[in-house]
């Protein structure tokens, strides 16, 4: 076979396990499912299991992505909250996929989907540079022009998205929600181990890896 392949990984996670899939199968699964919604002309590769599970609406992560560019308008805080929305966890050092960190003018962010984390410079508010850096060295390396985010996670984390995961929770499940871990820490805003189990609560509707073709 001569063209592009792509993996579409299963979670490695059994039904309602407290464990969520490593980061870089949820970057690899992300980025797959990016590329199906922009039409993608190969090969793909995917388990049995990985078929059965249920996935985000088709167009979830193109819509949830975004791009940073150079000279463009940065607020920290504001795209400090944006990213923390996405999945993205604060932390004092980068080291993996999903992760960022502010330190003054420098941001730090490892996208889904992406080999190696950004630096982000900013001169005041503008984007003044954008590097790739070693996450076990830190040090930095080679310009781009931009980098894109992808979502942290195959379902939404923002403040309606877990309103909605309420709802829809108490409206399924029977009895006190607050007997369930998974409630209570999302009711805190906080994302628990093993939530990926609870998909469809997130969406109105979900699909299938075939219906991403």
């Amino acid at each position: 076979f001569v063209g592009k392949i792509r993996l579409f990984p299963d979670t490695e996670c059994l039904p309602y396990d407290r464990f969520s899939p490593h980061q870089d199968i949820t970057s690899t699964r992300l980025l797959t499912l990016l590329d199906l919604s922009h039409g993608y002309d190969g090969l793909l590769i995917a388990p049995a299991s990985a078929l059965l599970r249920r996935l985000p609406p088709k167009n979830y992560v193109k819509t949830s992505a975004f791009d940073l560019n150079l000279g463009q308008q940065l607020q920290t805080a504001s795209f400090a909250q944006s990213l923390v929305d996405a999945g993205y966890y604060s932390v004092n050092q980068v080291m993996s996929a999903g992760e960022f960190a502010i330190r003054g003018g420098l941001i730090d962010v490892y996208p889904m989907g992406t080999e190696t984390p950004f630096r982000i410079d900013l001169f005041d508010t503008e984007i003044d540079n954008i590097r790739l850096f070693d996450p076990s060295t830190q040090r930095s390396g080679e310009s781009v022009s931009k980098m894109r985010i992808l979502p942290a996670k195959e379902f939404p984390t923002h403040d309606r998205s877990i309103s909605l995961f309420r709802q829809r929770f108490r409206a399924r499940f029977e009895g006190d929600p607050q007997k369930s871990r998974a409630y209570r820490d999302l009711s805190s805003r906080i994302i628990p181990a093993g939530i990926e189990c609870y998909l469809p609560l997130f969406f109105d509707q979900t699909v299938s890896l075939l219906d991403h073709f």
